[in-house]
């Protein structure tokens, strides 16, 4: 019990930190506001896609992977949500990586008492920047690795001619149960690394040993870490959802409703999950260093 009401204090005492700083340091919003701009402009470039002049551009690659009719009104819309996907990925690998670096930088900066200097913490991700992005890239090529293979596994197994695994259905397998497999993947896998990001920024840690520390780290602080990294994400269950059943979107609603869908998932994603995983994470991180 008495482990328990610690734990429960250090996360009532990050979080109470995490909304402080965003209170009183409102500059510390900039990195994910700018992520949010470019993610919003991707999500539009992609919505104009089919059309001139950017159909010459992803017209063959869209036409080569997937088909000529998801060029045209509205099986745009049913190809739209996995394209912003590949989108977010990338753009997390290229810019959010730099950006969580110089967000991270900020937050040592407020826990430090120093005056914000947006162009200071972004100098000092910027010098850090390969070990940044192939620490984000691992992570996302992992997740996105053992994905495709349960996925696969899972539909040949049934294409097989199988019409149970462990008395239960493919439509439960390939529906709510892959679903959840992918949210408990997704929050193992980014809580393993997610305090090398601050042990780059504020540590200096070279790239190996930032991922080894992470893991340490996590494995030490594995529940409040699992808690920081998985409450905020339970927000983007219903978004999910809704994005992964377009066919069911454009046929109660209309085609455009899906655009509407994904603007809202990368607003909250950007500007709400993607701050209440980061900056709690860092700050559990530099109570931990302190003691």
């Amino acid at each position: 019990m008495a482990s328990q009401e610690s734990g429960i204090t250090v996360i009532k005492k990050v979080y109470s930190n995490t909304i402080n700083s965003l209170k009183n340091k409102p500059a510390l919003f900039v990195p994910f506001i700018i992520f949010a701009i470019f993610e919003s402009l991707a999500l539009i470039l992609l919505f104009l896609a089919p059309r001139m002049p950017l159909r010459l551009i992803f017209g063959p690659l869209i036409r080569t992977f997937w088909g000529e009719r998801f060029l045209h009104y509205p099986a745009n819309f049913l190809l739209l949500p996995k394209l912003v996907s590949f989108a977010r990925m990338g753009l997390s690998i290229i810019l959010g990586s730099l950006l969580t670096g110089m967000a991270v930088a900020i937050i040592w900066d407020i826990y430090n008492k120093k005056h914000v200097r947006l162009n200071t913490s972004f100098k000092s991700a910027f010098k850090k920047y390969a070990s940044l992005f192939i620490v984000v890239f691992i992570f996302t090529l992992i997740f996105y690795i053992i994905v495709k293979i349960i996925t696969a596994s899972l539909v040949n197994y049934f294409m097989a001619g199988n019409s149970q695994l462990l008395l239960l259905g493919s439509q439960l397998w390939l529906g709510p149960i892959l679903f959840c497999i992918n949210f408990v993947l997704a929050v193992f896998i980014q809580s393993l690394f997610i305090y090398a990001i601050p042990l780059i920024i504020i540590e200096n840690e070279r790239l190996i040993q930032s991922i080894v520390k992470s893991f340490i780290l996590f494995k030490k602080l594995f529940v409040p870490t699992i808690i920081l990294v998985g409450l905020p994400m339970l927000i983007y269950i219903p978004i999910l959802v809704l994005s992964s059943n377009a066919s069911f979107l454009i046929n109660r609603y209309f085609p455009e409703f899906i655009l509407l869908v994904l603007f809202l998932s990368a607003i909250v994603t950007s500007l709400i999950i993607d701050p209440l995983i980061t900056i709690p994470t860092t700050f559990l991180y530099l109570m931990q260093a302190k003691k």
